[in-house]
């Protein structure tokens, strides 16, 4: 019961000096920025090649020879 009336003293105090629009203002840009991060985090695992694929890539772009090619692709 006391933490019900505590909890309404508080939330009266910031209605009143308007820190709690500030409050919800943080709390809705912390939720906001969380899910951007979890979700370019995942899309950043889904989107690892394998390393078979990585070389291939670099094989195609002239990053390595065909010789470097086919000795790191036995390895």
């Amino acid at each position: 019961m006391i933490n019900l009336v505590l909890i309404a003293i508080v939330f009266y105090y910031l209605l009143r000096t308007g820190d709690l629009f500030k409050l919800v203002k943080l709390a809705r840009k912390l939720v906001v920025d969380l899910m951007f991060s979890f979700k370019r985090q995942t899309q950043d695992s889904f989107q690892k090649e394998s390393p078979a694929e990585a070389l291939k890539l670099r094989y195609v772009k002239g990053e390595i020879s065909q010789s470097e090619y086919e000795r790191i692709s036995k390895t």
